[in-house]
């Protein structure tokens, strides 16, 4: 296996015991790239770089990084002579998901069984362990309609129990990619159970992906780093079922931190397993998981355009616009209740039903967050 200087000054700083990935992006952003931060002395680091002592000592805390380097580096050359190859993605680079790439606190470098498509829209589609059999009939609509669509789409989870493994599952037998994101370094798979899985996600194009080394077990706080890389590799993430608390509520809050598009599948009134896609679209930070084609066209990628409707706003030769909701809509692409009233000067309760109005007459559409955007494609104002 054979890495540049900047690869492997990379996984020296990844595997550096008291630097996170937001301090690791820092450090490189810093100092033009890692190569160049482990070439600059400790008294530059300080005064040139106003890198803290501390952080200065744990950088040059001795051999151990080095030695962590050639472990993994040994672990990963022994795996591909076995016939199970895993490659490194590291932040930067052409082969590291842009979408994951641009959050503040990515990996600088991910293991990959597979191959994880750099340039193909992602959806994540994330869940309850302990689902019921409506989330399968649900999921089963929506994939089955993506993948008529948009068969270049890749379906991200968690590769758990539940909701993960019917979206991993549907993906496959629907003839889309899937990637699995693990909460653990690659010479093990938890539940063990889902080897199989795993395997033919691997064997039909997609991937097992994580953070974490050789060598690191699935703890508790590993699933909650796991869930930032689902909803980081996701253009918008489907909650598909969810009780009012649990690991897929921390995806759609990561995803929501992300700028993400979230779609929750609504559910039974009384079913406890429904309380937290219910909440999601109550607080207004999800959309209701309508159709396969309502989520795509609201994620930009659907290949047809609607019937029948004008071009979008925006065009040169678009007619003025007299609301004030649409011209302030059409010049700043979303803005939230709050935003509009400071805005238009109107107040707020006033600008709720003109906005209710607008959005039954097919010109905006709500957005999570509390944003509102105009509906590109939709009615002109008239």
């Amino acid at each position: 296996m054979t890495l540049t200087t900047e690869e492997l000054a990379l996984l020296r700083l990844s595997l550096t015991d008291g630097v996170g990935p937001v301090t690791g992006r820092g450090l490189v952003e810093r100092f033009g790239s890692a190569s160049s931060l482990y070439g600059t002395s400790p008294r530059e680091m300080q005064t040139e770089y106003e890198v803290s002592p501390r952080l200065v000592r744990i950088l040059l805390s001795g051999d151990a990084p080095r030695r962590a380097v050639e472990t993994q580096v040994a672990r990963i050359e022994k795996d591909e002579a076995d016939g199970k190859p895993v490659h490194l993605l590291f932040s930067g680079t052409g082969a590291y998901p842009e979408s994951l790439d641009n959050c503040p606190d990515a990996p600088l470098v991910l293991y990959v069984k597979g191959h994880l498509p750099a340039d193909a829209p992602v959806i994540g589609v994330v869940g309850t362990r302990k689902n019921t059999p409506y989330v399968l009939d649900a999921l089963r609509y929506l994939i089955r309609g993506w993948a008529e669509e948009r068969p270049d789409l890749v379906i991200a989870s968690g590769l758990a129990y539940g909701v993960d493994a019917i979206g991993h599952t549907l993906a496959l037998d629907f003839g889309l990619r899937t990637v699995g994101v693990v909460a653990h370094g690659l010479d093990t798979l938890y539940p063990a159970s889902h080897a199989q899985l795993a395997s033919r996600m691997i064997e039909n194009g997609g991937a097992v992906v994580t953070e974490f080394p050789y060598g690191t077990r699935a703890l508790p706080q590993h699933f909650i780093a796991r869930n930032r890389i689902v909803a980081g590799l996701s253009l918008g993430l489907v909650v598909g079922e969810s009780a009012a608390r649990g690991g897929a509520l921390t995806t759609a809050s990561f995803a929501l931190d992300y700028g993400r598009s979230i779609y929750a599948v609504p559910g039974r009134l009384f079913d406890p397993m429904s309380e937290g896609c219910n909440g999601l679209i109550l607080q207004n930070k999800a959309a209701i998981a309508l159709s396969p084609r309502f989520i795509l066209e609201d994620l930009g990628l659907s290949h047809e355009l609607p019937k029948n409707l004008p071009l979008p706003f925006g065009e040169e030769d678009a007619p003025e616009v007299d609301d004030p909701i649409l011209r302030l809509l059409g010049q700043a692409e979303e803005m939230t209740l709050g935003e509009l009233s400071l805005r238009t000067g109107d107040p707020v309760s006033k600008l709720s039903g003109a906005l209710f109005t607008l959005e039954m007459d097919g010109r905006i559409r709500s957005l999570p967050g509390g944003k509102y955007a105009l509906v590109r494609g939709g009615r002109r104002p008239n």
